[in-house]
């Protein structure tokens, strides 16, 4: 039986992120959708029902903070936080809303 690859969703708004994400994780086996504004993303992950999550937190609509605290509401995987901010606050509060791991950006391979 072959192995069915994990489908990752990314939540983000900077094109430039998303393609060099869909450039590394593709070539590792993933499979990839995006969302590109916070407003979409809930119902995008209630509909594709990721294995893993990346959630950007300066969104445009709601903010992934928002994002994350609600799809904490039923989404039990795997949530990664990307964000260019420095602020310890947004760190605190995204594991405090169910946030697994938090990355800043830039981002290395």
């Amino acid at each position: 039986m072959a192995k069915q690859s994990a489908h990752i969703l990314v939540v983000e708004d900077d094109t430039e992120i998303c393609r060099l994400l869909r450039l590394f994780l593709e070539t590792e086996g993933f499979v990839l959708g995006f969302c590109h504004n916070g407003t979409d993303a809930v119902t995008q992950i209630r509909q594709v029902k990721p294995d893993v999550l990346i959630l950007d937190i300066m969104l445009p609509g709601q903010n992934g903070i928002q994002v994350c605290k609600q799809a904490r509401e039923f989404y039990a995987g795997p949530i990664l936080m990307l964000t260019a901010s420095e602020d310890d606050i947004s760190e605190l509060t995204a594991f405090k809303v169910g946030a697994d791991d938090y990355v800043r950006k830039p981002i290395k391979p």
